[in-house]
């Protein structure tokens, strides 16, 4: 069993062990300001881009690079926020290309939305910034019930990026694939349309059609010991939601990914942290050493409560921009108001967090602190919810 051992005190022993941080001394009230500490040879580095309430995160390894998702905000200030992306890449690579983009579903805060009058996220940096990409990947064109604006807006698209060379490939992500990003890095997708929980179709999701959310392309990252997760808005909550007139249910499929998934340095929250995301069952199978949250402002409760005091049970949490009012005071020392930016090193044994930095647990520690199966007991998560 893993020893009682508090994820605070846990984090300063691995900053100690690497002579980063002398003392300890109130980790919490000193909030997620950057520290001096960088992997200077980190042939592998994430940043998880400040785009407000919004999604996108770029991925450098060796010299080639992945985007997953690049959205647009609802918040008027951030809502060109995306525009950022370019202008990162452009540092990181010298140019406005990546050899790899994944859009993890069909809402606008991750892949934007194009039509007669509006033109955002994805849809303008390829139309507007340059971009391209070698390989596109999605989630396909599934979908249980009638197809959304933005689904209609990217199906649409599509075709002209292929033909104008935007876009080299596109492919539809299946459970298992994997993304070349060079030897030393391995990028599995481990969750895509809910699993395949939606391949038959019966009268409950007839009357009560998957969320989005459910669909979402879903990548762990593994190099050597050091693995991170991030699923887009995977949904952790079995629930039926209602909207007015139209219907939808959130399904757990959270819980099916968790065993894919394993023990994880680092957890990019599920879904902005939302309340029906980062169930008992997927936090406790990652235990996540580090858990960064993209939430901006919003209304949403975003991040909800629950999911934050969870992840600070296992380490650290890093909020890129900004919280509901609501609960901004419980989690304003988390929230960095920028990047987040993640450098490992090349044997993937350490690892920095905004220049915090971190040991990668070896496989064979994480066996030994196995999680109880009660973790996951029971099946699906029906809790109390949330934002």
């Amino acid at each position: 069993m893993r020893p009682p051992f508090h994820p605070l005190a846990r984090a300063c022993a691995a900053l100690v062990l690497l002579s980063l941080l002398p003392a300890c001394v109130g980790l919490r009230a000193q909030g997620r300001a950057r520290r001096g500490a960088h992997i200077e040879d980190a042939p592998l580095r994430f940043v998880f881009m400040d785009l407000g309430q919004a999604d996108g995160l770029l991925v450098w390894h060796r010299g080639r690079t992945l985007l997953v998702d690049a959205g647009e905000a609802r918040h008027a200030p951030d809502a060109s926020r995306y525009r950022r992306v370019v202008r990162r890449l452009e540092q990181l690579t010298g140019k406005r290309h990546v050899d790899h983009l994944v859009a993890t579903h069909y809402h606008r805060d991750h892949v934007g939305f194009e039509s007669a009058d509006v033109q955002s996220g994805l849809f303008a940096l390829f139309a507007q910034e340059g971009l391209t990409a070698g390989t596109l990947w999605d989630r396909g064109a599934d979908t249980v019930g009638d197809k959304g604006e933005v689904q209609r807006a990217w199906e649409q698209a599509l075709p002209g990026w292929l033909a104008s060379g935007r876009v080299g490939t596109h492919r539809v992500a299946a459970a298992g694939d994997t993304l070349d990003l060079g030897d030393g890095l391995r990028v599995e997708v481990v969750a895509v349309n809910g699993n395949g929980r939606f391949a038959t179709v019966d009268e409950h999701l007839r009357a009560w059609p998957p969320s989005e959310n459910d669909s979402s392309v879903a990548l762990k990252f593994t190099a050597g010991d050091f693995e991170l997760f991030s699923g887009g808005d995977l949904t952790g909550e079995t629930v039926e939601r209602s909207f007015g007139l139209r219907r939808e249910g959130y399904h757990d499929v959270e819980t099916s990914t968790a065993p894919r998934v394993g023990d994880v340095e680092i957890y990019r929250a599920d879904h902005h942290g939302s309340g029906h995301s980062s169930n008992p069952c997927l936090v406790g199978t990652l235990r996540p050493e580090v858990s960064i949250i993209s939430s901006g402002e919003n209304t949403y409760g975003h991040p909800d409560l629950r999911v934050v005091k969870a992840l600070r049970q296992h380490g650290l949490v890093f909020i890129t921009s900004g919280a509901d009012a609501r609960v901004r005071p419980e989690v304003a020392d988390e929230i960095v108001g920028g990047d987040v930016e993640v450098d490992v090193s090349p044997d993937g044994r350490r690892y920095t967090v905004n220049g915090w930095g971190f040991r990668s647990r070896s496989d064979a520690e994480e066996a030994a602190a196995s999680p109880p199966a009660s973790a996951c007991a029971g099946g699906e998560w029906r809790g109390a919810g949330g934002h």
